[in-house]
C-alpha cells in the first residue's frame, strides 16, 4: 500500500531539475552582483548602557559579526528584550510572529519549512514549572502529549501525530542525535534527563519528516533543541515542595568576556508520591564559546548521574476497589542507577545564515535497573547497558540572494556497546533472557534546497541517503549473530503559498524511517531465525495546512496529515510485535490571542484529533493502534505586569486533557479504554532587584487515571502508576 500516486524513484531527478532552474534564474544576478543578490555586511554594534541584570532574559545574540569584536559590544539579553519580544505595532511576540513571516522566506530556519512548526523559547520555559520531567518542556505545544513513566530517568515520555512515544520522534540537542538505536528499553529511546530547562535557548518542533537535515527515528517529526551560550550574569536558584522535593541550580556566566563561559551545577532530590519512588540527581553542564574564523566555536562537557526507585504499575480496578493501596510499591527492591556524559563541539556562522556548520561529539552512558512491573510478576526484570557514541555532521548553506538557497551536507554516527536482560529476585540474577554485543554505524548525505520564483510562491525539496552497518553478537542465540547493511532514501518536497501578507498555505509530501532493531534482525528466541536483510521501517506522509495573523493580536494555525507506516513494531504484553502496516489521519488547530499592545496578556488554546488504525493487522481483529489518545486539548492564560521599581509579577495557568488510550486484552477483539486524564498547572512569580520568587501548584483531579497506562491481559484491565492530586513547589532565585 502507498499513499502517493507518483514514483519516489523519480523524485531526485525532479529535485535536481528544480535546483538547476534556481541556478539558471539566479546565476546572472550573482555574476553581475545586482541589487537582487543581498550581500551580507559586517554589523558594527555600539556598546549600550547596561541595565540591571534582573531584567528577563530573552533571545540569543544573532546576526553579529564576532570576528575581532570587543565582547562589550555584544548587546546584553536584557538590553535586547524590548526589541526582540515585540514587533513594532503588534502585540504578538516575535517568536510567534516569525512562525508566519519566516514561512515565505528563503531560509535554513525550521519555520521556513512547508510544515507545521512550533517554537519554545527560554522565556516560555521560565514561565512554567517542569516538575523534574523533560517532557514537560513541551507541555504547551499543540498536539504533543507530555507524560511521565515514574521510573526515574527511563527515557523521555512524549508523543505526537498518532505515534505513541518519543522513540518515534527524532530528537537532537546541539546537532547531537539523542535516540538510542537497539536500546533494551525500546529502540529509539531518548535519554535527556540531564537537560535542565535553564540550559535551553530554544526548542523547534517540526511536525512530520519534512527536513532532510534529520534522519533516523524522525517519523512523527523532529524536536531540535539549542542550548544557551551564556546568561547575563551569575545566579543561584533553590526551591522545595511537598513529596520531599528539593532542587538547587547555580549558574556562573558572563556575556562580557571572551571566551564566553556558561557553567552550571544542578542537584535534585524527591521522595515521590508512592513508596520506593525516590530520585536523586546531580548534573553539571559546562559550555565555552569563542569567536573564531568569522563564526562561533562552542565546546561543552556535561555529566549526569542518578539513582532512583521504581514503584511499578498496578491495575486501576485494584486501586479503585481498595485491594491495592495507591501509594504501595510493587517491589521495594526495584531500583536503578544511570551515568551519562557528553563532549560536544559546534561551529556556526556568526553573521547571517550563509556558511559552514559543523558538530562533533562523544556520548556515553551506562545504566542498571531492576523492575518487577506488576504485582503478579514472579520475578524482576534486570537490564544493564553500556553504550558509547561518537560522530558528527557538517553542512554548507549557500544563499542566492532572496531567491534560492541550497544546503549540502553529510553525517556519521558510530555506536559500540553491549546490553543484557535477565530475570532476577531481589536484584540477584536467576536466568538470562538475552545478551548482545553491538557495533552500529550510520552514514548519511543530505541535500535541501529552496527556490522562490515568485513573491507569493516557494518550493522546498530535499532528500537523504542513509547507509547502516549493524553488527550484533547474539550471546544467548549465537546462530543469529551477524552483520547487516540496511539502506534507505527519504525524499521530501513541499510548497508555500503566501496570497497576502501574514497568511500562508502549505502542503508537502515526505518520507521518514527507523532503522531495524537488534531484536528484529537478530532475535534472541531460538525458534526465530535472523533476518539481516530487513529494511528500515518506512513512513510516508503528506500534510496540508495554513497559519496566519490578524489585527496584530491573533495567531491561528491548522494542519491535516495522513501518514502510512510499513512494518510497525509495537509492545504488546511486554513483547515487541509486528502489528502490520498502519495508517494515521489527524488534524491540529492552534490559536493565540494577545489583547493588548504588548504581550503582557496572552491566551492560547489548541485541539488535536487523530485516528490511528491497522488496515491489515497481522492479528485479525486488532485494527486499532493502542496507546494513542484520540483527543488532546490544551489551553491557558499568561499575565505579566511590570510595576516599575516595585518589580514584575507573572501569573501563568494552563490545562491539558487527554482522552483515554485504547488497549487489547488476550482476546484479540476485546478493546478497552483507559480513563481520561487531565491536569491543571498554576505558577505565580515575582521579580525585583535581582531577586525572584515563585509558587507553583499542579492538580491532577482524576483519582483513577494516569498520564501513562496500558492494557495488561493478566488483569483484564489497564495498569497505571497512581499520581498525587496536588503538587506544590516554592523557591527563590538571585542573579548578580
Amino acid at each position: 500500500m502507498t499513499i502517493f500516486s507518483f514514483s519516489w524513484r523519480r523524485f531526485p531527478n525532479a529535485l535536481f531539475l528544480v535546483l538547476a532552474l534556481a541556478g539558471i534564474a539566479v546565476g546572472p544576478a550573482v555574476a553581475q552582483e545586482t541589487s537582487s543578490s543581498r550581500q551580507l555586511e559586517r554589523i558594527d554594534v555600539e556598546a549600550p548602557a547596561r541595565r540591571p541584570a534582573a531584567r528577563t532574559p530573552t533571545s540569543p545574540v544573532e546576526d553579529v559579526d564576532y570576528d575581532q569584536v570587543d565582547p562589550s559590544a555584544i548587546p546584553s539579553r536584557e538590553d535586547r528584550g524590548a526589541a526582540s519580544d515585540v514587533f513594532s505595532g503588534s502585540g504578538i511576540p516575535s517568536s510567534t510572529l516569525s512562525l508566519v513571516t519566516d514561512k515565505s522566506r528563503v531560509s535554513i530556519g525550521a519555520a521556513s519549512l512547508p510544515a507545521q512548526v512550533q517554537q519554545v523559547t527560554a522565556q516560555d520555559l521560565a514561565e512554567i514549572q517542569t516538575w523534574g520531567e523533560t517532557s514537560s518542556f513541551l507541555r504547551r505545544v499543540p498536539g504533543v502529549r507530555s507524560y511521565f513513566f515514574d521510573e526515574g530517568p527511563a527515557g523521555v515520555a512524549m508523543a505526537m501525530r498518532g505515534f505513541y512515544s518519543a522513540r518515534e520522534i527524532g530528537i537532537f540537542i546541539d546537532g547531537v542525535p539523542m535516540n538510542v538505536p537497539s536500546s533494551l528499553s525500546g529502540t529509539g529511546r531518548v535519554l535527556m534527563n540531564w537537560l535542565d530547562p535553564e540550559l535551553i535557548e530554544k526548542i523547534e518542533v517540526i511536525k512530520g519528516p519534512f527536513s532532510a537535515l534529520y534522519g533516523d527515528f524522525a517519523m512523527a517529526g523532529v524536536i531540535n533543541i539549542v542550548t544557551k551560550k551564556s546568561d547575563p550574569s551569575p545566579s543561584l536558584k533553590a526551591y522545595g515542595g511537598n513529596l520531599g522535593l528539593f532542587r538547587a541550580f547555580g549558574v556562573l556566566s558572563s556575556e562580557n568576556t571572551v571566551p564566553i563561559p556558561f557553567l552550571t551545577q544542578n542537584f535534585y532530590t524527591m521522595d515521590g508520591y508512592r513508596e520506593n519512588a525516590q530520585q536523586k540527581r546531580y548534573g553539571t553542564f559546562n559550555k565555552v564559546s569563542v569567536p573564531t574564523l568569522g563564526g562561533v566555536l562552542s565546546l561543552r562537557w556535561n555529566y549526569f548521574q542518578s539513582s532512583f526507585g521504581i514503584p511499578g504499575y498496578v491495575p486501576i480496578s485494584w486501586v479503585k476497589s481498595g485491594q491495592w493501596p495507591r501509594r504501595r510499591t510493587v517491589d521495594p527492591m526495584n531500583d536503578g542507577n544511570l551515568r551519562h556524559y557528553q563532549v560536544v563541539m559546534n561551529y556556526a556562522p556568526s553573521c547571517g545564515e550563509r556558511g559552514l556548520y559543523g558538530s562533533l561529539y562523544v556520548d556515553n552512558f551506562d545504566e542498571t535497573r531492576y523492575v518487577r512491573y506488576s504485582p503478579l510478576s514472579s520475578s524482576q526484570t534486570g537490564r544493564t547497558q553500556e553504550r558509547t557514541f561518537w560522530g558528527g555532521r557538517a553542512y554548507y548553506h549557500m544563499v542566492f540572494g532572496e531567491i534560492a538557497s541550497l544546503t549540502v551536507g553529510g553525517e556519521l554516527k558510530h555506536d559500540k556497546g553491549d546490553g543484557a536482560q535477565f530475570s532476577a529476585v531481589d536484584r540477584q540474577m536467576t536466568k538470562i533472557s538475552y545478551d548482545y554485543g553491538m557495533q552500529l554505524s550510520n552514514w548519511a548525505m543530505f541535500l535541501q534546497g529552496q527556490i522562490k520564483p515568485a513573491k507569493y510562491f516557494k518550493v522546498v525539496g530535499g532528500v537523504r541517503w542513509d547507509w547502516f552497518k549493524q553488527s550484533f553478537d547474539n550471546v544467548t542465540n549465537p546462530q543469529n549473530s551477524g552483520t547487516g547493511y540496511p539502506y534507505i532514501r527519504s525524499p521530501k518536497i513541499g510548497v508555500v503559498l503566501t496570497p497576502t501578507e501574514n497568511f500562508n498555505i502549505f502542503g508537502n509530501l515526505g518520507c521518514g524511517f527507523r532503522s531495524p532493531a537488534n531484536t528484529e534482525v537478530s532475535p534472541y528466541q531460538t525458534t526465530t531465525n535472523k533476518n539481516f536483510e530487513l529494511e528500515p521501517a518506512l513512513v510516508q506522509t503528506y500534510d496540508v495546512g495554513c497559519n496566519f495573523t490578524l489585527f496584530g493580536r491573533l495567531y491561528f494555525a491548522a494542519d491535516y496529515y495522513h501518514t502510512y507506516t510499513e512494518r510497525e513494531i509495537r509492545t504488546v504484553d511486554y513483547q515487541p510485535v509486528n502489528v502490520g502496516s498502519t495508517l494515521r489521519e489527524g488534524y491540529e488547530l492552534e490559536t493565540r490571542f494577545y489583547p493588548g499592545e504588548s504581550p503582557d496578556v496572552s491566551v492560547f488554546a489548541s485541539y488535536a484529533w487523530v485516528d490511528a488504525t491497522v488496515p491489515d493487522p497481522t492479528t485479525p481483529g486488532r485494527d486499532v493502534l493502542t496507546g494513542i489518545s484520540e483527543h488532546l486539548i490544551k489551553g491557558g492564560v499568561s499575565i505579566h505586569r511590570d510595576f516599575g521599581a516595585y518589580g514584575k509579577v507573572l501569573v501563568d495557568l494552563d490545562y491539558e486533557y487527554n482522552s483515554g488510550v485504547p488497549g487489547y486484552l488476550s482476546n484479540p477483539t476485546t478493546l478497552i479504554y483507559a480513563p481520561d486524564w487531565d491536569v491543571y498547572n498554576l505558577k505565580l512569580r515575582y521579580e525585583g532587584n535581582g531577586w525572584s520568587s515563585f509558587l507553583s501548584v499542579q492538580c491532577q483531579p482524576r483519582e483513577y487515571a494516569g498520564p501513562y497506562t496500558w492494557a495488561d491481559s493478566n488483569y483484564r484491565d489497564h495498569v497505571y502508576t497512581p499520581t498525587p492530586k496536588w503538587q506544590l513547589a516554592s523557591g527563590l532565585k538571585y542573579a548578580w
